[in-house]
């Protein structure tokens, strides 16, 4: 079952319960891994498959080097992997990086395109990164899918359990109010990873219980306790 008709009521509760995350002191937002859209662009590539800890972890040594796309492709190859080393498929990303940094100087005269299909066009970048860099620095509210997202909106109902993570995101694409679009995604991930998590998902004292299909499904998780 799934509950379209709910999601404004969902997104007026987590939005309630949890701030966004220019107003919070998120690592990611205190590290400064968004600061500028050089540092926006390469912090979401190094992010694919990888938990914020280790990707801050590599942005913090990797930004204390580089600032732009012109140092970043001077940088040696193994000066770069050795940086980048906390991240998964760090070899993969070192040469990705550097292609990816080469073609927005080549193509885009340094700067991050702010186009969606100039941006999938960028290796290393796919839809999740994509739908982040429109929605912060183009300002076309997007909402990116990870595992957290996926699996919340899927256990709650909001979208139908067994879509991969593209089919998610064009559905809450679809169903999210104008008005919860841009900061979609940031609630979405603090309830996914603070309350409705992979394993043993909190569900006494979940702000949005009363609007889950997974709580309906099993009532002793809800009442426990």
């Amino acid at each position: 079952m799934t509950r379209h008709r709910d999601a404004a009521a969902v997104y007026a509760i987590l939005s309630e319960t949890y701030p966004v995350f220019a107003d919070s002191d998120d690592e990611w937002m205190t590290s400064g891994m968004s600061d500028t859209p050089f540092r926006s662009l390469v912090s979401v590539a190094l992010s694919t498959m990888t938990t914020s800890a280790r990707t801050i972890k590599a942005g913090r040594a990797l930004y204390a080097r580089v600032s732009t796309f012109e140092e970043l492709v001077a940088l040696d190859d193994e000066d770069l992997r050795e940086m980048i080393r906390s991240v998964a498929h760090y070899n993969h990303k070192t040469g990705r990086l550097k292609r990816m940094a080469r073609q927005i100087l080549d193509d885009h005269g340094g700067e991050v395109p702010r186009n969606r299909e100039e941006l999938l066009a960028l290796p290393g970048i796919g839809r999740k990164c994509t739908d982040i860099i429109m929605n912060f620095l183009a300002e076309e509210p997007s909402i990116a899918v990870d595992t957290h997202v996926k699996r919340t909106v899927q256990r709650v109902g909001l979208v139908e359990r067994g879509l991969s993570a593209e089919q998610t995101a064009d559905v809450l694409q679809h169903i999210t109010p104008t008005g919860y679009k841009a900061h979609a995604h940031e609630w979405l991930i603090q309830h996914g990873t603070k309350v409705c998590t992979a394993r043993s998902p909190r569900c006494v004292g979940c702000p949005v219980v009363e609007l889950c299909d997974h709580a309906d499904a099993h009532p002793a998780l809800r009442d426990a306790g």
